[in-house]
């Protein structure tokens, strides 16, 4: 299986974390399930492989998602049911981004997937022909910088003090006071948490959790922490106790932390 993360021009490093690309002609498993916990990124990805299929936590039948999407926040824990070929490439937005550059209101895209197309109209319908007519995974990429430097190029206002907040969050991976944050850029309660809904699609305290929930998945996932001492975990992340932690954890992905550490089906299980 192949994937690799790209980095984005570095004009558009304020909006994009990074583009990848995620390839495999013959799984050995068919219907192979790949789990993902929330992430705090909202992204669009263009599909040139087989068509797959994702549910979300509490669900039980899979859908297949748009051929290519846009998606925001997710909440929970997901799964791809993923086919034999495998081809996409996606852009992994800042938590603001996708507002800031294209005035999208993100509480419309929490948990949701939306067709390309849909959203954009033919304009993206030739960016996804040029994907894949294109063999270079270089070149892909390359593409999709181009498209977004002349968004960036046409944008009439840049980023805010909510991006600033936003990225404050995703940076310090969710421990964050938000009021302290707040008085630090001078906004009362009401019109931050307004705006923070608009650009990001969540409360600023709810993204926090989020991302938190996010990189503490990741890193036992890929098993960066060899868990000795649990409390140890709990303290670092912030957590009250362990009581709170466990709740927590278990609210977003459904399982326990001990069951998710040796049980997960995240992707970073499958590559070498």
């Amino acid at each position: 299986m192949f994937y690799k993360k790209y980095q984005a021009a570095s004009h558009l490093s304020p909006f994009v974390e990074c583009f990848y690309i995620w390839e495999n002609v013959d799984f050995e498993v068919h219907h192979q399930i790949i789990e993902s916990p929330p992430t705090a990124f909202g992204s669009m990805v263009f599909n040139y492989g087989d068509t797959y299929s994702f549910k979300t936590l509490g669900n039980e039948k899979f859908i297949s998602v748009p051929q290519n999407f846009i998606t925001g926040q997710a909440t929970q824990n997901y799964f791809l049911q993923l086919p034999r070929k495998i081809g996409m490439i996606g852009v992994v937005f800042k938590p603001a981004a996708i507002s800031t550059l294209f005035g999208m209101p993100m509480y419309e895209f929490v948990n949701t997937r939306y067709e390309l197309s849909d959203v954009f109209g033919t304009e993206i319908d030739i960016i996804s022909d040029k994907i894949r007519e294109e063999n270079s995974k270089e070149l892909k990429v390359e593409i999709l910088n181009n498209y977004l430097t002349i968004k960036l190029m046409k944008l009439k206002k840049g980023p805010d003090r909510t991006d600033y907040a936003a990225n404050l969050i995703l940076d310090q991976k969710g421990m964050v006071n938000i009021s302290n944050l707040m008085s630090e850029l001078y906004v009362c309660r009401r019109q931050f948490e307004r705006q923070f809904l608009q650009k990001v699609g969540m409360s600023p305290k709810y993204y926090a959790r989020v991302r938190r929930i996010g990189y503490l998945c990741a890193s036992l996932a890929s098993k960066k922490w060899k868990i000795d001492d649990w409390h140890d975990l709990i303290y670092k992340m912030g957590y009250y106790d362990q009581s709170h932690f466990i709740k927590e954890f278990t609210s977003f992905t459904g399982k326990s932390p001990r069951f998710y550490l040796k049980n997960n089906l995240e992707l970073a299980n499958y590559l070498e």
